[in-house]
């Protein structure tokens, strides 16, 4: 636990806003869709409904940003909701986008 005490708040925050969707992302796709999430990935992509999972991956981001808010962290808790905002966005890209 002395580990997470050296990191800075916004680090702590920026980390648990990016790696938590992933995981999540990973997660609800490989439980939910036949097959391996690995292969599914690039046909959801293909068929432009990777933004639609990426939007669902970020809920938990909505946690933790309360979290941090109620531990009167609010470095951590700008941190958390930039990265959702970079979700948000990369989610916008995929749909609009490319």
């Amino acid at each position: 636990m002395d580990f997470l005490k050296k990191i800075s708040p916004g680090l702590l925050g920026w980390l648990t806003g990016l790696v938590l969707p992933f995981g999540t992302l990973f997660l609800l796709i490989e439980y939910s869709v036949d097959g391996n999430a690995v292969d599914t990935i690039p046909m959801l992509y293909a068929y432009d409904e990777l933004g639609i999972w990426i939007t669902i991956a970020v809920l938990p981001n909505l946690f933790f940003f309360w979290w941090w808010i109620q531990k009167k962290n609010t470095r951590a808790a700008q941190s958390v909701l930039g990265a959702t905002i970079f979700w948000a966005f990369l989610s916008l890209l995929l749909k609009f986008g490319v």
